[in-house]
């Protein structure tokens, strides 16, 4: 499933009718998440880089980029570890990531291990790292500067011209790093190791600057990364069906293609009285308003149950559903083919109404919209990694709607974005690096088993895929692994994003899976797995004395 919400305010009231019926693409980390209190954590201050607007044209035009460090465990002579935040507002992660409020970070258990310096870093066009003010007013001129190359070379500039002297609130004011040569600089990427870390659609950067710039980034841990950009994401969803119960399966599929049937070539009333069922099962309204309401929103309601799929999986928020679903809210005992086969379609489909109105997802609170964050990260998929999350009615195991289809994800980015578009994402920049058959050195990629995005990644098991291998035998420094396989974990029964963090202290945000996600992840095992994998191949890629640029 994906995580935005997108309130679009160019042509508002259409737009809002498509979001609520659409999900848009989305790698962002979703929490309900109650601010950290003051006084919980150490104070730590944001720190402001003066970026180049434009790294490639030549302008002098900057812009304030935000991050922050940690230097609690640096010893001169550590590596540099850099957490990205990715596609959102980065103050939220501090405390988590960069203070292990709650639980322990891996960017942080490294950091002590290696006597290094931490550090997280918001990425241009979102949080307070604005070029521009994002809204429905900015143009295509400015949106023309969040591109992947720009936001990549930001890092490299970042790395080649960062200090600590020069981050200290008493040093130089430009935030340049001017004050310390290279030569003379512990943490310049050429005497010290740079090692990113990073989850989703920040996994994917990591490894597209292990690809790019190598001599700038050591090593990466790359979680639950799509590196392979895909206009056609059908795939998405293919994931989540997989973890059902075959019963549940079945019935789900039965009721998706009945919906889609009914409301694509049944008679006016038919199409009627079931849109009146379908956003009654949600909530009140009525009949008038549902007859209006567009195909692909009545239908939408059936994906309700997998709102929270992305970072929670099966067991945590499917499987209530489909215990709702398959005993009729209780009233009988399940059987293995499900309701659809053995009672008919309209059985099945009142069933499955009634799983809806009764765990009743629609009332489970989300995180706030962030306005911002939402337009940045939509003009990023429709202008280069596209992820349209279609229904595929060919798929004969189809969970979704095929009214989502791949022309309207399109005439919304189109909507969005009357100009500065190409007619289609263009995935080749992203690709270029590699995609699916990318073979960098230094990169551990972690993934989770029914992830919907491991369809992108690494590890994807898709038929269309080179069903590459994952192992875990540790490759020699600089080397890259021969293909199919790569280095790297697949966690079991796992989701989005699981391994990155731990939670150790449960308090009232973190206790169940409306509020548990990528600050907290649903299980323990895959973050001390995949950090202490990731600690023993660092063992064996550090150099153990001076650093030695002949190993990148």
């Amino acid at each position: 499933m994906t995580w935005v919400t997108l309130l679009l305010f160019l042509c508002f009231s259409q737009l809002l009718a498509f979001v609520a019926a659409v999900h848009f693409p989305s790698l962002r980390y979703d929490e309900d998440l109650t601010p950290v209190r003051r006084g919980e954590t150490a104070p730590n201050d944001a720190l402001f880089f003066d970026m180049p607007l434009d790294h490639f044209d030549g302008t002098s035009a900057t812009f304030k980029n935000r991050y922050w460090i940690n230097d609690t465990y640096y010893k001169r002579g550590g590596p540099v570890f850099l957490f990205d935040s990715g596609e959102q507002n980065a103050e939220p992660l501090l405390p988590y990531y960069l203070q292990e409020y709650h639980g322990l970070s891996a960017t942080m258990r490294l950091a002590k291990r290696y006597n290094g310096l931490a550090i997280l870093w918001e990425h241009r066009y979102y949080g307070d790292s604005l070029p521009f003010p994002v809204n429905g007013n900015t143009t295509a001129e400015r949106w023309r500067f969040l591109t992947t190359e720009q936001a990549l070379e930001d890092v490299v500039y970042f790395a080649n011209h960062f200090s600590l002297s020069s981050a200290r609130p008493n040093a130089a004011l430009n935030g340049t790093g001017a004050m310390e040569s290279a030569a003379d600089n512990a943490l310049h990427p050429s005497n010290t190791p740079w090692i990113w870390l990073g989850g989703s659609y920040p996994g994917v950067r990591g490894t597209l600057l292990r690809v790019r710039n190598p001599e700038i980034i050591y090593a990466v841990w790359a979680s639950s990364a799509p590196v392979q950009s895909q206009i056609d994401m059908a795939a998405y969803y293919k994931a989540a069906e997989r973890s059902l119960t075959r019963n549940c399966s079945a019935d789900w599929v039965a009721v998706t293609r009945y919906v889609d049937d009914t409301l694509a070539n049944g008679t006016t009333d038919a199409a009627a009285d079931l849109k009146f069922k379908l956003l009654s099962a949600r909530n009140d309204v009525t009949r008038e308003k549902a007859a209006n309401a567009s195909d692909v929103s009545a239908a939408g309601v059936l994906m309700d149950p997998l709102n929270f799929y992305q970072y929670y999986g099966f067991e945590a928020s499917l499987l209530p559903f489909c215990n709702v679903l398959e005993t009729r809210n209780f009233t009988i005992t399940p059987v293995e083919t499900g309701i659809a086969a053995t009672s008919g379609i309209e059985s099945a489909l009142e069933a499955f109404l009634t799983a809806i109105r009764e765990v009743n997802y629609d009332a489970i609170p989300g995180s706030p919209d962030d306005p911002v964050q939402d337009r940045s990260w939509m003009w990023q998929y429709c202008s280069e990694y596209g992820f349209y999350q279609r229904g595929d009615p060919n798929n004969p195991l189809s969970i979704e709607t095929s009214f989502r289809s791949l022309e309207r994800f399109q005439d919304q980015c189109n909507a969005a974005f009357p100009e500065g578009l190409p007619p289609a994402p263009a995935v080749g920049n992203i690709n270029k690096y590699g995609g699916w058959n990318m073979t960098p050195s230094n990169v551990f990629f972690t993934n989770g088993e029914f992830d919907p995005w491991r369809t992108m990644g690494l590890a994807s098991i898709e038929s269309n895929s080179p069903q590459r291998t994952p192992t875990v035998a540790i490759p020699r420094c600089g080397v890259a692994p021969e293909l199919p396989s790569f280095f790297g974990l697949t966690h079991a029964n796992m989701v989005h994003v699981s391994d990155l963090r731990v939670l150790l202290t449960p308090d009232a945000n973190h206790s169940d899976f409306k509020t548990v996600g990528f600050y907290s992840p649903v299980a323990q095992e895959p973050f001390y797995a995949g950090l202490g994998l990731f600690g023993l191949a660092l063992d064996e890629w550090l150099p153990s004395n001076e650093y030695d640029a002949g190993q990148k």
